[in-house]
C-alpha cells in the first residue's frame, strides 16, 4: 500500500434518502472535527422530506443528486468520486465524535501495513441518548465471518484497498456493509483501536429491524459465499440476544422485553420484500 501523506485527505461518504430527521446532526458531527482535510460527500436519491433544504444550509457538503436509489449503488458512486487517500462510510443517521478523524488518520499512519482501522461500538437511540456500549476485539477474516466486529461508522479505509476489494455488492441490500468489511479483512490486515470514535443510531423503523427475516436470509448467503457455514453467525447473533433477554428478565425490564419480542415477531411475519423497499 502507498504511504500516506503528512496530512492525507479523508473522504466521508454518506448515502441519503428522506433522512431529514437525522442528517443535520450527522453533518454537524463531521463539521466539528479538528482534522483539517475532510471532504463530505452526500448522495441523495430525491428526498421528499426536508433533507435537501437541510443540505442547502451546508455548502461545504458535496451533494450528489439525483443519486441511484440503492444504498450499494450510492456508495459505489460516492467511492468513485471520493478524492481522499482514506475513506469512511458514514450513514445519514450516524455520528462521529470530536477527534474521530484525526485519531483514525494517526492510527493508519502508525500502522502502514493496515488497510482499515476501527474501534468500539456505541449505540444511541433516535434522540441521541446512549443505549448500548460494547468493547470490540481484534478481528481476522475468519472472525468477521462469525460476527461483524467492525462498527461501520468507525471504519476508516485506505483508498488502495477499495480497488482490490471491488464495488459494494448489490446482491445484499440489507447487509452489504458487512460483506464489504469481510472482503477488506480477507485481503488486508485490519486493526482494532480500543477507543470510542462514533455512534450508531438504532431506531425501530430502520431496515435491519423491519426486515429481520430477510436480513438473515442474506447473512446466510453471504457467509456461505465466503466459505463459512451459517451456524456460527447464527449463534453469535442470537446467543447474544438471548443473554440480553435473560438480563432483562433478571432486572425486571419486562416492558422493554415485550417491545423487543413484538419487533422480532412482526419481522419474521413479513413477506419477502423487494429491493426498493430496502431503500433509505
Amino acid at each position: 500500500m502507498n504511504p500516506l501523506a503528512e496530512t492525507p485527505l479523508v473522504s466521508i461518504v454518506t448515502p441519503s434518502f428522506n433522512t431529514g430527521a437525522f442528517i443535520e446532526a450527522t453533518i454537524h458531527s463531521v463539521e466539528q472535527q479538528d482534522y483539517p482535510r475532510i471532504e463530505h460527500i452526500v448522495l441523495d436519491s430525491g428526498s421528499t422530506d426536508d433533507t435537501l433544504e437541510i443540505l442547502a444550509r451546508h455548502p461545504a457538503v458535496r451533494l450528489v443528486t439525483p443519486a441511484p436509489q440503492g444504498v450499494s449503488d450510492k456508495m459505489n458512486l460516492g467511492f468513485s468520486q471520493a478524492r481522499g487517500d482514506i475513506v469512511c462510510w458514514l450513514n445519514a443517521d450516524d455520528l462521529h465524535f470530536p477527534g474521530a478523524v484525526r485519531k483514525a488518520v494517526d492510527a493508519l499512519k502508525r500502522h502502514p501495513d493496515v488497510a482499515m482501522v476501527y474501534c468500539n461500538l456505541l449505540q444511541v437511540d433516535e434522540h441521541g441518548r446512549e443505549i448500548h456500549r460494547q468493547r470490540n476485539q481484534q478481528a481476522s477474516f475468519r472472525e468477521m465471518l462469525q460476527h461483524n466486529h467492525v462498527p461501520l461508522e468507525s471504519a476508516f479505509v485506505r483508498r488502495d484497498a477499495l480497488a482490490r476489494v471491488g464495488p459494494v455488492n448489490t446482491r445484499y441490500p440489507l447487509v452489504q456493509d458487512w460483506d464489504w468489511l469481510i472482503r477488506i479483512s480477507k485481503h488486508y490486515p485490519i486493526l482494532w483501536i480500543d477507543d470510542w470514535w462514533s455512534a450508531n443510531r438504532v431506531r425501530p423503523t430502520q431496515r435491519s429491524q423491519l426486515y429481520m427475516s430477510e436480513v438473515w436470509r442474506q447473512v446466510r448467503h453471504l457467509t456461505r459465499e465466503h466459505g463459512a457455514p451459517f451456524l456460527p453467525v447464527f449463534w453469535a447473533y442470537w446467543g447474544a440476544k438471548l443473554v440480553r433477554a435473560l438480563e432483562m428478565v433478571r432486572t425486571g425490564q419486562f416492558t422493554r422485553l415485550r417491545s423487543k419480542l413484538r419487533i422480532h415477531i412482526k419481522s419474521f411475519g413479513r413477506r419477502r420484500e423487494t429491493r426498493k423497499r430496502f431503500e433509505y
